[in-house]
């Protein structure tokens, strides 16, 4: 039974872990992350954070998980000197009383050390992993002032830049395990960016904890690991019934239009027919853009985040729709990839010009005698089963990379970086995302078959694109962290 309000749990069922580093290398930034929420000041100067500060990183049944963000070491060669003199360095640095206005680097460094001291469970030292490790000389006398604390460090590197390939990283945390290997105190090198970071490592950090703590936190940090992760996989669910919902609405979205008459199929009186095509067109791409603007917020909205997606203007040239083979590429250059920054705009190209097609491209087809099958066909349209435009298979396709990089865009956004923005979309996602896809394009199939050529019922239809989507996002996220052991 979980306590009355405002009682604090006993000490053995709250475990505490201190984020630690030299100055303005990210804590407060990757504290926000961690939270979910914005906390402290964040801006690029040295000793931003002079107090140490208390946050819940979860509560759970009578047990709490507490992250303390502290001040950064400053001058860590100096502090080192002073105590090496000293017969009992700690009890004589943390005695000192130091001006916080005129020696801040002291001061700051006292702070922290007093709540490695009083407070840790475990220490989660944050490192600068944009510097090679023989770069970063302040390591060595940090490690050394924390070795006298004597409490177990797990290293997070953070600055790592844009996700990418998971030999990279792992190559990368090696360096620096290597580099760390001479200090006992440091029991793991963990990837953990403040604006990058994917929950999937955030479980792999709980896992990494696990085997620090003292008996006497271990059955209160067994619930807690428990009830973090299951969070993330209630997101993880929540996420793929989001996208399973996108991908029925584009096999069930369709319209109206008449048949060819006979004389239309032989060309003569084609024009209103051809119109009618056109107007189906548009009406399916903004129905299209605007859906994954919804889900997009939606995705946003379930991992913590702050923004919206924006409707970047922008335009489809006319070069880019002279053969048909391009307009795939084409259209998710613009509507297309969320994480690469141009959402929307093939909305804004729509209501400036209906796509360009009205400038060339179009014209050009009907100059030569394309029928309206063609026209069709070429421009991502079939009839369906029930005898309405649909998207077709190939574009179908499109839409559920479409929504895959999606996902990963928001899955790996930091709020340490603020409300959402896109940014483009590391390289080896595409190819990672390409090779799940055509590994279930047979399931991807079906479901487009249900939909657009059997009519499939809606209930039915979600079920199994939720099946489908929950497959394909747990093969990406499998290759993408292959050393890291969860279960969704």
């Amino acid at each position: 039974m979980p306590p009355p309000p405002g009682i604090t749990p006993p000490a053995s069922d709250i475990v505490t872990l201190s984020l630690i580093s030299h100055t303005n290398a990210g804590k407060t930034t990757l504290a926000r992350t961690l939270l979910r929420r914005d906390v402290g000041e964040v801006r690029d100067a040295a000793h931003v954070t002079l107090f140490n500060e208390s946050y819940t990183l979860l509560e759970q049944d009578a047990r709490l998980l507490r992250l303390w963000d502290t001040p950064g070491f400053g001058d860590s060669a100096r502090l080192l000197k002073r105590l090496s003199r000293e017969k009992n360095p700690m009890l004589w640095f943390l005695s000192q009383t130091w001006d916080r206005l005129t020696d801040k680097p002291l001061w700051c460094s006292q702070q922290a050390l007093k709540n490695v001291r009083d407070e840790a469970d475990v220490v989660l030292y944050l490192i600068n992993a944009t510097e090679p490790p023989e770069v970063a000389a302040y390591i060595k006398p940090e490690m050394e002032v924390l070795s006298w604390v004597g409490k177990p460090v797990l290293v997070l590197m953070n600055q790592t830049g844009p996700a990418r390939e998971p030999t990279e990283e792992a190559s990368e945390a090696e360096a620096w395990r290597e580099h760390l290997q001479t200090y006992p105190l440091v029991r793991a090198v963990v990837s953990l960016d403040a604006f990058a970071r994917c929950w999937v490592q955030e479980d792999h950090l709980m896992d990494a904890i696990a085997p620090l703590l003292s008996p006497v936190k271990a059955d209160a940090f067994k619930h807690l690991k428990k009830a973090w992760q299951q969070r993330n996989a209630e997101v993880f669910q929540q996420s793929s019934r989001v996208l399973s919902e996108l991908l029925t609405a584009g096999v069930l979205d369709g319209v109206e239009v008449r048949a060819e008459t006979l004389l239309e199929r032989v060309g003569i009186g084609r024009g209103e027919l051809n119109k009618e095509y056109h107007d189906a067109r548009e009406k399916l791409a903004t129905q299209l853009a605007d859906r994954m603007v919804r889900v997009t917020n939606e995705l946003i909205r379930l991992h913590g985040l702050e923004g919206e997606a924006a409707r970047a203007l922008g335009s489809l040239t006319k070069e880019q729709f002279h053969t048909p083979q391009k307009v795939p590429e084409a259209i998710w250059s613009v509507v297309g990839s969320v994480a690469g920054g141009a959402m929307g705009g093939l909305i804004a190209d729509l209501k400036m010009g209906g796509m360009t097609f009205g400038g060339g491209a179009l014209v050009g087809g009907l100059a030569a005698g394309l029928g309206a099958y063609a026209l069709i066909k070429s421009y991502n349209l079939v009839r369906g089963g029930d005898q309405r435009l649909h998207w077709s298979r190939e574009h179908f396709h499109e839409q559920a990379r479409l929504a895959i990089l999606t996902y990963l865009a928001v899955a790996h956004f930091g709020r340490g970086r603020g409300e959402w923005q896109q940014s483009a979309e590391p390289e080896h996602w595409n190819r990672v995302v390409a090779e799940v896809l055509e590994e279930h394009g047979d399931g991807i199939d079906r479901l487009w078959k249900e939909g657009v050529e059997k009519g499939g019922m809606p209930n039915t239809l979600s079920k199994t694109a939720m099946h489908l989507v929950h497959d394909c996002l747990s093969c990406v996220l499998v290759r993408l962290y292959p050393n890291v052991s969860w279960d969704l």
